[in-house]
């Protein structure tokens, strides 16, 4: 996959949509690509974070132990998704273990590049804050509905 097909792939994602395509483009570069088989753990709950990863193609199953919470997220052409953006900043361990359930491709974005990324760019690091608003919000709602 070229760079310019990962920036496009990046922008999908409401944490990286108001980042300039040349600093993602430089993400993009700096981060490593891995894929998995069916059934192979990709994180651990309790694991060490050292990033998020983009799920660029595939179906992982995350469960969060925790919190008795079990979802499949989808990685396409069509649109991508970040698993571990929250430990990724914070420095935590993982808060959930996902498994392939197909072949998965996904870019590791490493946590110091990402960091570099915000501190080089204050509108960057604004529009990250309010994703991740948002992302508080919708993890606390679904929290909400699985104890009702």
């Amino acid at each position: 996959m070229l760079h310019q097909d990962e920036v496009r792939l990046l922008q999908k994602l409401d944490l990286f949509s108001d980042i300039d395509p040349g600093r993602l483009k430089i993400l993009a570069f700096a981060s490593e690509r891995c894929h998995y088989a069916p059934g192979e753990v990709l994180v651990h709950e309790g694991d060490e974070s050292d990033g998020a990863l983009i799920l660029m193609s595939g179906t992982v199953e995350v469960q969060k132990s925790c919190f008795g919470i079990t979802k499949k997220m989808t990685g396409s052409d069509s649109g991508v998704a970040i698993i571990g953006q929250s430990s990724m900043l914070s420095g935590k361990k993982c808060g959930a273990t996902v498994t392939a359930e197909t072949e998965v491709e996904v870019m590791r974005i490493n946590r110091e590049c990402f960091v570099k990324l915000m501190a080089s760019c204050p509108k960057c690091s604004v529009g990250i804050m309010h994703s991740l608003g948002r992302q508080l919000d919708e993890d606390r709602a679904e929290r909400a509905d699985t104890h009702h």
